[in-house]
């Protein structure tokens, strides 16, 4: 807490145009670019990712979706999709680790990493869902199913697309793992966005503003915007390359995605959606998680027809790249427990 609080005075000091500010930003610059060097994790997160193949997909609206194939064609399907702001990159962690007997599909959401932008801008959520179909569609031959993960944003994909597909679910999805993410809620449960009492009305307000808002963030990183990505999506153990490595992708996002995503999560409501992923489902939880609290995760669980629940402790919204053993592990394990062989191709 004290470095975030030195960090956001002297980042007030600089906007304001004063040269002590200034100095003591680039001082704890130099020691933040130090910290994160050292850091043995960074090496892993900042190299390329090596074996993918391109997988061509296009969604329903013609929208260009990017999407990889990892490991051996001939061994069970895990497909990966990121949340808000994010790119297959995000789970660099999962690819390197199930690849190694594991087919696995990692996918951009729409205007996010190397997806195209959409005609017309829809990010709704049945817009994503139905990338989501035309991945499952390109990447899964007929009578394969696949485990089928989602962070944040990707989790809730996964829910849209059971909803609009609910005869499909069985046939495409052996198990589902939605990994800090929400239906329906998400400004009034958040942990971010608060108001005075008397002010509570203004919340949903301030949040929508917020989320949908078109600017343009930061181009390069900063000590100021390293702590706020801290402060909102990590937990208090994420070593400074963990911290960096999400803030390059949240900073590299383009505006209108974010700006159009974040509308769209302003407005989300998939309680009818939950009842159809009527597959073993895991639900997984970071204790500290600030935007998507544990709360969600609970109601998720109970909703859902076969739901399993999993917090994890000490860890945020980031779950994948905080706790990146734990997670492979709990898909691999829904891969051996709920995937029955893949036939000869």
């Amino acid at each position: 807490m004290q470095t975030r609080a030195k960090v956001l005075t002297a980042g007030v000091a600089a906007l304001a145009g004063g040269a002590a500010g200034v100095s003591r930003l680039r001082a704890l610059d130099r020691r933040l670019r130090a910290d994160i060097l050292a850091d043995p994790v960074g090496e892993l997160l900042e190299a390329p990712l090596e074996g993918g193949r391109p997988l061509p997909v296009a969604s329903s609206d013609g929208t260009r979706i990017h999407a990889q194939l990892f490991g051996p064609d001939d061994a069970p399907t895990v497909v990966l999709g990121h949340g808000w702001m994010e790119g297959t990159r995000f789970f660099t962690h999962q690819i390197r680790e199930l690849s190694r007997d594991h087919r696995v599909v990692a996918w951009d959401l729409r205007g996010h990493g190397r997806s195209g932008d959409p005609t017309g801008g829809d990010y709704s959520i049945e817009a994503i869902a139905a990338d989501l179909d035309a991945v499952l569609e390109a990447a899964l031959p007929a009578g394969e199913r696949a485990v089928v993960a989602g962070h944040s944003l990707g989790g809730m994909a996964i829910v849209a697309w059971a909803g609009i597909n609910p005869d499909a679910v069985r046939e495409r999805v052996g198990a589902a793992a939605l990994l800090n993410t929400g239906v329906h809620g998400l400004i009034a449960d958040s942990l971010v966005i608060r108001s005075p009492a008397a002010l509570e009305w203004t919340r949903d307000a301030i949040g929508r503003t917020i989320l949908a808002a078109p600017g343009r963030l930061p181009s390069r990183s900063s000590p100021v915007s390293y702590e706020v990505v801290r402060y909102l999506a990590l937990g208090p153990d994420a070593g400074p390359a963990t911290v960096a490595f999400c803030e390059e992708l949240l900073l590299s996002c383009g505006p209108e995605a974010r700006a159009g995503c974040g509308a769209t999560l302003a407005e989300l409501h998939l309680v009818e959606s939950i009842a159809s992923l009527d597959v073993p489902t895991l639900v997984v939880a970071g204790e500290r998680d600030r935007l998507t609290p544990p709360v969600h995760s609970r109601r998720l669980v109970d909703a859902l027809p076969q739901g399993e629940y999993l917090e994890l402790e000490r860890i945020a919204h980031m779950s994948p790249v905080e706790a990146p053993d734990e997670i492979a592990r709990r898909l691999r394990a829904l891969a051996r427990d709920q995937l029955a062989p893949v036939a000869a191709r």
